[in-house]
């Protein structure tokens, strides 16, 4: 093979030799700008993207931790006069979230369900509601129909935790 490439070679005038031996040259340089430097460099880019939308998170994900470890523990915060259904609902109302249902199990327990909501806003609201000294003692969520939303059952307690 090697020596039908020589042959090859060797007929060509020295004009076209230097022809050959440009293009020859241009096309590895092309190859190795497109085939190699290219794509390091995108993922390269991609790889900084990526670590500062991770530390971006990250920080978010601490600020919120550090937000919710600050909140009190007492369960006397919510005024005693005021049904829990009534406050879990007004809660909610004020949150912008609609409560499927609300049953009332007890003086201090509330079984409620959420037909769709985005679980940021959830979690907002149950940590304003821990803050106020109601806790969730139980919750199952599912991914509801709607997109990105999920569906939630949970019992909701007033009064300290454990």
């Amino acid at each position: 093979m090697m020596e039908h490439l020589g042959k090859l070679w060797d007929e060509r005038s020295p004009r076209e030799q230097w022809m050959l031996g440009v293009m020859f040259a241009l096309l590895a340089v092309v190859i190795l700008w497109l085939g190699v430097l290219r794509p390091l460099d995108m993922a390269r880019s991609s790889a900084r993207d990526a670590l500062r939308d991770a530390t971006d998170r990250n920080a978010a994900i601490r600020g919120k931790v550090k937000l919710l470890k600050s909140l009190p523990r007492s369960g006397d915060i919510v005024q005693a006069t005021m049904p829990l259904e009534q406050f879990v609902g007004q809660s909610a109302g004020e949150a912008g979230l609609t409560l499927e249902r609300a049953q009332v199990q007890g003086a201090d327990r509330l079984d409620m369900a959420m037909a769709s909501v985005r679980p940021v806003a959830l979690f907002s609201w149950l940590a304003a509601l821990e803050a106020q000294g109601v806790r969730v003692e139980t919750m199952s969520a599912r991914p509801s129909p709607t997109a990105g939303s999920v569906s939630v059952q949970a019992v909701l307690v007033r009064g300290g935790g454990q």
